[in-house]
């Protein structure tokens, strides 16, 4: 989650300086970083392909 958390701190600061598009993609990255949190927290069956990016 603490990739999670970061993300979305950037987000915010990319936000507040205008630029947008960047804090959409550190916003995607953060829920995607919490999803991925989650899914190894709750113990679900996770391959190798979990460690990937978004290709996973």
């Amino acid at each position: 989650m603490g990739k999670a958390r970061q993300a979305c701190n950037s987000a915010r600061v990319l936000l507040n300086t205008g630029d947008v598009d960047g804090a959409c993609n550190r916003a995607y990255y953060a829920m995607f970083d919490a999803a991925r949190a989650a899914l190894l927290a709750s113990g679900a069956p996770a391959g190798p392909e979990l460690a990937k990016r978004t290709a996973g």
